[in-house]
């Protein structure tokens, strides 16, 4: 290949050591797969972009080795400029990224998507809507094969490829895997008892009876469901890293990833994958239905058993599917799009649910990005009909989402993709840590058992940092006195 490098390195650090010496470092990442039956082949880490985007709105920064510059428009657009700028078509067919643009895509992105939906959420966090980089080298961790693969392209910012470039990277990363700090920091337990205070920006009775209002636009005929989150908060005595490294032992899945976004960080144990595209394939894995996990084997096999017979839950993932069905109609081959898996009961550590899979082939001259665009944001934690769904969501819900139910994930320069549905995702910045948890709710919904679903979502995170979660309906409390009712 030209200019570019793969090879094979003997190394004794893992995805986890490795990020451990670099999670301080500018756009360090961790897409982290392979720790259970059902996840993903690869581990990815990179680090150090030669370029980064970010988006605030219309308002769109670049950064790079030039300089700083501020672009205004439609993301999706200028993003589409980038990417195009840096394929890599001509290489080898490989099943990872050959480099490729890394980051996240926040729910709020879908005001560029379908420009007809308001606006009225308030982004309290200031966090930017997309944050990606362009990455022209990385570590790929093989859990099938046992290997770990070095891949340096010599890309630059103006879409050229040298051989200095390759080798300086080449050598970056070799000084780290073959580093003598070859084990992680231990895992510290954090002590957040003498400060257990945990608010929501919908309290329990709130959050019922926003979900109550759902269930009228229910019968009244506008949508069959929509997913209802809120968001909890609290004080923290750790850095974004230690939180993820805490949250993928607790509560493991197999598309987990930490983001080094400078002024703040993302700890992610998602279980559902949004898109996978490879070529021309395209492969989604909606999920709706929850169980928490039994505390003894007879137990997590009737709550499985009662997950799968329930009506109302297999009903709701159905509709989710047809809708994800038609997303991807949008933009692949006709007759291509199918559902090869139906309601598939998967377990994972806190919960087990219900997943349906998706696929379909692209229609000729789509790109990666327009696919994600097209389809953005994922069906599964808006609702149906979709945009009806969303323009509900934004009057129920008092605070943006930000990269909660966005999506995580990269798009390669040899079109090589993966993106997962950003769920289970912990927001750390300034000592304190948000984590945003949702309910499906359709038209025979029990509001408690719903505001009940989203506690079990968050049984992880507590876990993570220590809290009682016995205690958390005695602790919540909202942020937002004032609701819009």
């Amino acid at each position: 290949m030209l200019d570019s490098l793969i090879q094979e390195i003997e190394t004794c650090q893992t995805p986890e050591t490795l990020t451990e010496q670099l999670n301080k470092l500018p756009g360090t990442m961790l897409l982290r797969s392979g720790t259970m039956e059902h996840s993903d082949r690869f581990s990815l880490v990179v680090s150090r972009p030669f370029l980064s985007f970010k988006s605030f709105g219309s308002r769109c920064l670049i950064r790079s080795s030039k300089g700083k510059h501020i672009l205004f428009g439609n993301p999706w657009k200028l993003l589409e400029n980038l990417v195009n700028r840096y394929e890599l078509l001509e290489e080898i067919d490989l099943p990872f990224p050959l480099g490729g643009c890394f980051g996240y895509f926040g729910y709020e992105l879908k005001q560029f998507v379908e420009p007809q939906l308001p606006l009225t959420t308030c982004n309290d966090l200031e966090l930017p809507e997309c944050h990606v980089g362009f990455y022209d080298s990385l570590v790929v961790f093989d859990h099938h094969l046992n290997k770990v693969w070095l891949i340096s392209t010599g890309m630059n910012e103006e879409g050229n490829r040298c051989k200095k470039r390759t080798q300086e990277a080449f050598e970056f990363w070799l000084k780290h895997l073959t580093s003598v700090n070859q084990s992680e920091t231990p895992l510290k337990t954090i002590d957040q008892s003498k400060n257990f205070n945990v608010t929501s920006t919908l309290k329990h009775d709130e959050y019922c009876y926003r979900a109550k209002q759902i269930i009228d636009y229910i019968w009244k005929g506008d949508i069959y469901q929509a997913n209802l989150t809120h968001r909890l908060a609290t004080k923290v005595n750790s850095d974004g890293w230690s939180i993820f490294k805490r949250l993928a032992t607790c509560s493991p899945a197999p598309f987990s990833a930490f983001m080094q976004c400078g002024s703040y960080q993302l700890a992610s144990s998602s279980p559902e994958q949004f898109l996978q595209l490879s070529g021309d394939q395209v492969i989604t894995r909606p999920i709706k239905g929850t169980r928490p996990r039994g505390i003894s084997p007879d137990l997590d096999v009737r709550l499985g058993y009662e997950l799968q017979s329930c009506e109302k839950e297999r009903s709701e993932l159905v509709m989710i599917t047809d809708l994800l069905r038609n997303d991807l109609g949008r933009f692949c081959e006709y007759g291509s799009v199918s559902v090869p898996t139906l309601a598939k009961l998967e377990k994972f550590a806190q919960v087990q649910h219900l997943i349906s899979t998706v696929i379909g082939r692209l229609r000729q001259g789509v790109t990666h990005l327009q696919a994600l665009a097209s389809s953005f944001p994922g069906g599964s934690i808006t609702g149906a009909p979709k945009i009806r769904a969303m323009e509900i969501i934004d009057k129920l819900e008092p605070v943006a989402r930000g990269p909660y139910t966005g999506c995580l994930g990269y798009l390669g320069f040899n079109r090589e993709s993966q993106l997962n549905i950003l769920i289970r995702t912990a927001i750390c910045k300034n000592d304190n840590a948000w984590f945003h948890v949702g309910a499906g709710i359709v038209a025979d919904s029990d509001p408690e058992t719903e505001y009940e679903e989203t506690l079990n979502k968050a049984a992880g995170w507590f876990n993570a940092l220590n809290l009682p979660t016995s205690a958390l309906a005695l602790s919540l409390q909202s942020d937002f006195p004032n609701l819009r009712m």
